[in-house]
């Protein structure tokens, strides 16, 4: 345990300070001016976030609160085998997270030094998820963007809202692999669906929401749809009713949503009819809204 948290302070010490030394060279590439243009207004000490996560909060009591999953497992009756899992897992989460929560709160202090009106950027830290990846390089105003579990993209400062930055998600798709690329999007289907013209804000999306991706047995075949874009004011609603994939609309939830009354399938499930019926999949991808 020792030598771990010995570890994670040179980690944390590190990264602090490459964010200090990196930041004002991000800023000056978005903000199109030289180095020397901006001038810091005051210097922090990187040692300062070393030994606290982004709560402030001790990280050796933050480590520990893995060790006390473990030890709950085995209370439950767990095997130590899964127990030491369990801890190792905590605290490849907790170092994690604790390393991305130093890299920001270091970056946005150097940034504040250079202009105390900064507002950031999303930068990515490969790999990373389709929903980060549709999100790369926008502007997100005077805070930075909220970040869900396990992410590691970072905030870059900047005091513009530079064009620049906005990265071409699409040229970050094309440098992955099959297997990477079907990670990223969801499957292997909707990684083909991506190479057929999807549109990747609709494959991400559609996994937006808990639960929206499902399964169901129709006529003893095995489907896949979504809930996502079947609304009224849904794209590929109106798209399915004009292709006769859809009849109309329905009341639910008690008449508070009004969506169409049949599933929105997915691409794997789209390749599947086609492969049985001969269809064109990239005609029947876009009466479902997945190539706009």
């Amino acid at each position: 345990m020792p030598e771990m948290f010995g570890l994670l302070d040179d980690a944390q010490l590190e990264t602090a300070r490459e964010a200090f030394e990196l930041t004002p060279e991000a800023m000056a590439s978005l903000d199109g001016v030289s180095r020397v243009e901006l001038p810091a207004r005051y210097s922090a000490d990187p040692r300062q976030w070393v030994g606290v996560n982004g709560n402030g909060f001790d990280t050796v009591d933050v480590m520990w609160g893995a060790v006390t999953r473990g030890k709950r497992v085995i209370a439950n009756g767990g095997t130590v085998d899964v127990a030491l899992h369990v801890i190792e897992l905590g605290f490849e989460a907790r170092i994690r997270t604790c390393l991305a929560d130093t890299q920001r709160s270091a970056a946005i202090v150097a940034g504040h030094a250079l202009n105390p009106y900064v507002g950031y950027v999303r930068g990515l830290t490969p790999p990373s998820c389709g929903r980060c990846i549709v999100l790369a390089g926008q502007p997100c105003g005077s805070e930075p963007f909220e970040r869900h579990p396990r992410c590691d993209c970072i905030a870059v400062p900047t005091a513009k809202k530079p064009s620049t930055a906005v990265t071409s998600a699409n040229d970050y798709l094309d440098g992955l692999d099959d297997r990477q690329l079907a990670k990223v999007l969801g499957s292997q289907a909707n990684a083909r669906a991506w190479k057929d013209g999807a549109d990747l804000n609709q494959l991400v999306n559609a996994y937006r929401r808990k639960g929206s991706v499902s399964t169901a047995q129709v006529y003893n075949r095995r489907i896949k749809y979504t809930t996502e874009g079947t609304t009224k004011r849904g794209f590929a609603s109106s798209r399915m009713i004009s292709a006769g994939y859809a009849k109309d609309y329905i009341k639910k939830n008690g008449g508070r949503v009004t969506v169409a009354d049949r599933p929105r399938l997915m691409p794997e499930t789209i390749y599947q009819i086609c492969a049985r019926t001969g269809k064109d999949p990239r005609q029947m991808l876009y009466d479902y809204g997945w190539i706009l």
